[in-house]
């Protein structure tokens, strides 16, 4: 399929065919699905039911059309723009998501690192150790705000910090960041 193809979806498909309201509606269900797949690969998709199209957007992302309703689905979309460099977005994301659990340990993980990117080291801070009192094993967690203890001058919380990562790592099987946090302990205690 070529970048300018176009894909009309409507009541022309032949609604009209089905014997019950139930296939109809499956026949819709399926074909909405298959309209949201194509957008997300990118495939600009238009209503035939529309009077004029002439607004819609040419090239529709997946992401405007769609807006998050669950924590988790906030959280997909911070990290969505995270990922693309959006800081600002992402932050916003996550604190949708937290607004919505208050307990969600992986919104406040991803919001800290947003922070932290942003240079907003007290409110990185702040959120690794919000992760640490939801989910006391954590070992990524403490091992981030370890780095940032390390950056502010704490050595002392930072060591404290990277020696619990390294046992939960070591707990976790993780061998190779149980050995980075030990590495950060030695360095610090040469200090």
């Amino acid at each position: 399929m070529s970048q300018s193809s176009l894909i009309v979806l409507g009541p022309h498909m032949g609604l009209a065919m089905f014997p019950s309201r139930f296939t109809a509606y499956r026949f819709l269900n399926m074909t909405v699905r298959i309209a949201i797949a194509l957008m997300i690969l990118g495939v600009p998709v238009l209503s035939a039911c529309a009077s004029d199209n002439s607004d819609i957007p040419s090239t529709p992302s997946a992401a405007s059309l769609l807006q998050p309703k669950t924590a988790y689905e906030w959280v997909k979309r911070g990290l969505e723009l995270a990922k693309a460099n959006d800081l600002d977005g992402a932050i916003a994301s996550f604190n949708q998501a937290i607004a919505l659990k208050l307990d969600y340990a992986d919104a406040y993980y991803n919001r800290g690192t947003a922070y932290a990117k942003t240079g907003n080291v007290r409110a990185a801070l702040a959120d690794y150790s919000q992760v640490i009192l939801l989910k006391p094993n954590n070992a990524a967690a403490r091992y981030s705000r370890g780095s940032l203890r390390t950056a502010t001058g704490n050595k002392e919380g930072a060591i404290a910090d990277f020696q619990q990562a390294a046992t939960l790592f070591k707990q976790q099987l993780n061998l190779p960041w149980q050995q980075k946090a030990l590495d950060n302990v030695k360095q610090l205690q040469q200090l």
